[in-house]
């Protein structure tokens, strides 16, 4: 069998032994993701041509610094795709896509070509769950598989595939991840590609061991006298934070607005720290993990003068020093 030629100009994954990495199957034109741009919430993906060609350096760096959008421009004399897969979450109804002069919407659970002034339900959505839909056009038409399902309806395309929109301001959710090839995918590669997809998002959505936030501190401990903790002579003290935003990691317990108790360590062999000198109001970021997550931390010398409050999820603060 002769093999087909890689056409990747930017993330190309072949199959693996190991656990699914996605896309599974090769020879993808682009491939956009959660990972690939620092964010596991895209709410914006456009693909285009570009007139002048682009290197790959410039086509896989092509992304604006909107951390919610990505933009990927190929070589003018790039093939249009002939088999794409979206991944996404829904959370209202609204246009998920535009190609080829259609659009895909989203509406009472369902998905649905709309083309000019008449519309085709194509299948059935998961509404709180991942969606996995993938097109193979195959000649003049197109063909959908909505989570693994082959949709009896085809539609035909009346202009060029791309420009590719994901993603539109009526719609809202979260794109996992867009992949498209320049060839028709096969029954097994859909499923394949289904699965690594399922992965992949599991990956993404999964409780990293340290989150950054941005926080603004509520209420604190002072920091003790050395001769208050002896004979330690380091000690955590006990902050509270209302957080702000969460600016990397994630941790499906915590959430913008809440408030939760951070250790910071106060005092260091003796020495007092920049802890001494926190006030309420102080706006900070800072890398936090549980605090039972590591028995070192436990084992430290703790201060807490706040008021009791048992549903406080208690953290630490890991932030590394410069």
């Amino acid at each position: 069998m002769i093999p087909l030629a890689i056409l990747s100009v930017c993330l190309s994954v072949g199959f693996s032994q190991g656990p699914a990495k996605w896309p599974l199957v090769p020879n993808s034109l682009f491939a956009i993701n959660g990972v690939a741009t620092g964010s596991a919430m895209l709410q914006h993906v456009q693909v285009s041509l570009q007139t002048t060609a682009p290197s790959p350096e410039k086509v896989a760096k092509n992304e604006p610094a909107d951390p919610t959008t990505s933009n990927i421009a190929l070589p003018n004399d790039s093939s249009a795709w002939k088999s794409l897969q979206i991944l996404f979450t829904t959370t209202t109804d609204g246009t998920l896509a535009k190609f080829g002069g259609l659009s895909l919407a989203v509406k009472n659970g369902h998905l649905w070509y709309l083309k000019e002034s008449s519309q085709l339900d194509i299948g059935a959505l998961r509404p709180d769950g991942l969606n996995d839909i993938q097109f193979v056009k195959h000649y003049d038409s197109v063909l959908a598989s909505i989570n693994g399902e082959r949709a009896l309806q085809t539609i035909t395309p009346t202009s060029p595939l791309l420009p590719l929109q994901v993603g539109m301001d009526s719609w809202k959710g979260a794109i996992i991840g867009v992949c498209g090839y320049s060839r028709e995918l096969t029954e097994d590669e859909i499923v394949a590609n289904l699965h690594a997809g399922q992965s992949m998002a599991k990956a993404l959505n999964a409780d990293t061991k340290t989150v950054t936030i941005n926080a603004e501190l509520g209420a604190l401990t002072p920091v003790p006298e050395l001769d208050r903790i002896a004979p330690y002579r380091t000690a955590l003290v006990a902050e509270e934070y209302t957080i702000t935003s969460i600016q990397s990691g994630r941790m499906s317990a915590l959430k913008p607005g809440m408030k939760i108790r951070v250790f910071r360590f106060g005092l260091i062999a003796g020495k007092k720290t920049d802890v001494a000198n926190a006030k309420t109001g102080d706006k900070a970021q800072m890398v936090i993990q549980p605090l039972s997550s590591d028995p070192k931390f436990e084992k430290e010398f703790q201060v807490d003068n706040l008021d009791g409050d048992i549903s406080a999820l208690y953290f630490v603060d890991v932030t590394p020093t410069k």
